[in-house]
């Protein structure tokens, strides 16, 4: 240990790696990112399972599009609840592979209740389900802010945006194929929407277990060495062991403009994307005439790039850097919601629409998780992403005014409600762009640091 912290220290400041799209990294790096990608793929599935099913609940539940959006709003908000005290617990419990000492308490948590929604005894009425995803999301906001930590901590700082951007592609490419599953489900089950929730959960008990073996000592030391002699930089110090929690280290956190104006950010994107989940099933359901499993079906379509979005601008941002990428971005998604407009109009529209779209619904996050992570004190990353994960699941509030606008259209049926929603989402993304422009700086990349802001280098952690 002694060896590999000597030879980290020869690194400071990190070293200027050469970078590529296909990074080299070590081995053990691409088997903790496979686990992590799974797991993660399975906590978004038991999210997304509720937006798949949504005009089957809204038909035995006969509800209204307002009542919707208050309910998918305080489900999804509720993600947020547990996150920072869990990214500081888990901080606390151990860091690199001992996250998995607090990872298992949390994914077990999102599978049991997620599981229990689908049991009729207990959701025959909507409060039941309200209650079960409640519980369910706050178990998987903690969940996924020690996800995304764990797989900053396995792989170098040089390919940090790399590699959560892959991580990330889980959202949505494990949902595209559980939203498939989803489908088939509703079908051979004649729109059961419990039945989703009692058989697909399941998948993540082998996963786990899986995870829980590799995650060692010995794996996470050869990583260290294999970083080294790759001429990287080892995301934690060797020499640290586990770390007892600053006592203000979350206020201190946030006095540094990166991580607060990535939390605002990130809770606008939150804001963007889940808002547009809430928002496609029941406008293909109910304007487009859709039947309820085709509903569930093409609504997944932007998934497949997706995937594609976040592997992409997440190795981008590690050499143009994650403010630019953040910006692009911003753009982009500001012109793919106003065309969502269209997406019922034919089948071609709403393929295009949504792989246009694909391209920066998910890849946000990652860049911005980048961003975070990057300007994060040493050994309180978690505690940063605790801090992003928070602000992110705020933002899952939008379906409320979503619910709002549709309702004042007309109604499910009506399609100019959707319409004013679509424009309250493009709104979220021209302000993200604003504050990301005006106060930030750069963290990676040829232009690290030298970018333009009204804030300093030093407030943001760059020296």
């Amino acid at each position: 240990m002694k060896d590999l912290a000597k030879k980290y220290e020869q690194l400071q400041p990190p070293v200027r790696a050469k970078r590529s799209l296909i990074p080299k990294a070590p081995t053990m790096s691409w088997i903790a990112l496979l686990f992590a990608w799974l797991l993660f793929a399975m906590n978004a599935t038991s999210r997304e399972i509720m937006n798949r099913v949504m005009p089957a609940i809204v038909d035995e539940y006969n509800l209204t599009a307002d009542v919707v959006g208050n309910i998918v709003a305080l489900i999804m908000v509720a993600t947020g609840a547990f996150s920072i005290w869990g990214a500081s617990w888990s901080d606390k419990k151990g860091v690199g592979w001992a996250r998995k000492y607090s990872g298992v308490w949390a994914a077990l948590g999102f599978t049991l209740f997620s599981i229990l929604t689908g049991v009729p005894a207990f959701t025959s009425v909507v409060a039941g389900f309200v209650v079960f995803q409640v519980i369910k999301n706050a178990f998987g906001g903690m969940s996924e802010s020690i996800e995304v930590t764990t797989v900053a901590e396995w792989w170098p700082k040089e390919r940090r945006g790399f590699a959560l951007g892959a991580h990330h592609s889980a959202y949505p490419w494990g949902t595209l194929l559980s939203g498939l599953l989803i489908s088939f489900i509703l079908v051979q089950s004649n729109d059961n929407w419990r039945m989703p929730f009692l058989i697909v959960p399941l998948l993540i008990i082998p996963i786990y277990i899986g995870y829980w073996i590799f995650s060692s000592p010995k794996r996470f030391k050869k990583y260290e060495q294999d970083t080294l002699e790759m001429n990287l930089t080892p995301a934690i110090d060797p020499s640290m062991e586990q770390t007892s929690h600053k006592k203000g280290a979350i206020l201190e956190s946030l006095k540094n403009p990166n991580i607060l104006v990535g939390c605002i950010a990130v809770l606008l994107a939150e804001a963007a994307f889940t808002g547009l989940n809430f928002w496609l099933a029941p406008y293909l359901a109910f304007v487009g005439n859709f039947d309820y499993a085709a509903a569930a079906g093409w609504s997944v379509i932007f998934s497949i790039t997706g995937g594609i979005g976040q592997i992409f601008w997440g190795s981008i941002s590690d050499v143009i850097g994650r403010k630019r990428t953040m910006l692009i971005a911003f753009v982009w998604l500001t012109v793919a919601l106003i065309l969502f407009q269209f997406s019922a109009s034919s089948i071609f529209m709403l393929v295009a629409v949504q792989l246009f779209a694909g391209m920066c619904t998910n890849a946000l996050f990652p860049v911005i998780f980048s961003l975070v992570t990057d300007s994060a004190t040493e050994g309180y990353t978690g505690t940063a992403m605790g801090l992003a994960e928070t602000g992110m699941y705020i933002g899952g509030a939008s379906p409320a005014v979503l619910g709002f606008f549709i309702n004042l259209g007309g109604g499910w049926n009506a399609q100019g409600g959707y319409i004013t929603g679509l424009y309250f989402l493009s709104s979220c993304m021209v302000l993200a762009f604003i504050i990301t422009l005006l106060f930030t700086r750069e963290t990676a990349g040829k232009r690290r640091g030298k970018d333009w802001a009204l804030v300093s280098k030093k407030s943001c952690g760059i020296e």
